[in-house]
């Protein structure tokens, strides 16, 4: 907590083994390189849970949500099948401090996507689901009007589906245009939409689209200082400071150092209340 707010990182990966087994520290340098976020976080590299919870607290962290990601292996990537019932037993540990997200293949290739979605909701507690439809066996954007049940299904019931956007999202750099987030948000106007990664290259245009669809969140994590990114700065702090969702993409950056970076970003304490955690709430639902 700090200055009496109760602090959201929205994107914080345990280094337990299956997680360290897909995000591997070598792979993880590589994104930490390229995004200049500076050296991976100790606990990480010590591959510890305690020191993880140690350095969140010296950070004033008081939850952190575990994304889950369930894809096949697809452009040079590892398949990763970390079981959602993992991230319950993670969240299991730590209640009052972790949130769980499901990874949901939109492929099939772990099972059916509506099934698993329904378990993971009604019977193991995540908060919501994580899709990556460009790394699907689907190899598709998020609008393809085959994925429209799951979409229904979250809605009904009341969880977020958060999108893996960004460079790495697909094929190719045009599976990360927020036009195709926007149909969604107009087909299902009560979802709650999380870009991870805000769709970053396409700022300007993500800007736009949340702009003008209030059920769309943006959560650039580290992507918020790369190049091009300053405008996403400046909207954080006024047009989207209600769409906006701090996270520090641990274990790509130390979620202490994220935090700090943040902070100097010179928001109001009104705003770093809604983005830091407000929002963070709303879209979980709590």
């Amino acid at each position: 907590m700090r200055n009496g707010i109760e602090i959201f990182d929205f994107r914080a990966r345990p280094p337990s083994r299956p997680f360290l087994d897909y995000f591997n520290p070598k792979h993880v340098e590589f994104f930490a390189k390229r995004q200049v976020v500076g050296d991976l976080a100790p606990s990480y590299r010590a591959g510890s849970i305690e020191q993880f919870f140690a350095e969140a607290d010296a950070a004033g962290i008081d939850r952190m949500v575990i994304i889950n990601r369930m894809v096949p292996a697809a452009g040079g990537s590892p398949a990763c099948d970390i079981p959602n019932e993992h991230v319950r037993d993670l969240v299991a540990r730590k209640p009052d401090r972790l949130i769980g997200i499901a990874g949901i293949d939109v492929g099939g290739g772990f099972g059916d996507p509506l099934a698993l979605t329904e378990h993971a909701v009604s019977e193991l507690g995540m908060r919501g689901i994580h899709i990556s439809p460009g790394r699907s066996a689907l190899d598709t954007r998020p609008d393809d009007t085959r994925l429209f049940p799951l979409y229904e299904l979250c809605d009904s019931l009341s969880v977020p589906v958060i999108f893996m956007t960004g460079p790495f999202s697909g094929g190719n750099i045009d599976y990360t245009r927020p036009a195709y987030i926007q149909t969604v948000a107009s087909h299902f106007p009560k979802l709650r939409i999380v870009a991870g990664h805000a769709c970053w290259p396409y700022v300007e245009e993500m800007i736009g689209v949340a702009y003008r669809h209030e059920n769309i969140f943006v959560s650039p994590d580290s992507y918020l200082y790369m190049p091009g990114a300053t405008e996403m700065v400046r909207a954080a702090g006024d047009l989207l400071q209600d769409q906006f969702i701090f996270a520090s993409s641990y274990p790509v950056g130390a979620m202490g150092v994220a935090l700090e970076r943040f902070l100097s970003l010179g928001y109001s304490e009104a705003v770093l209340e809604k983005t830091l955690s407000l929002n963070a709430r709303r879209v979980l639902g709590l």
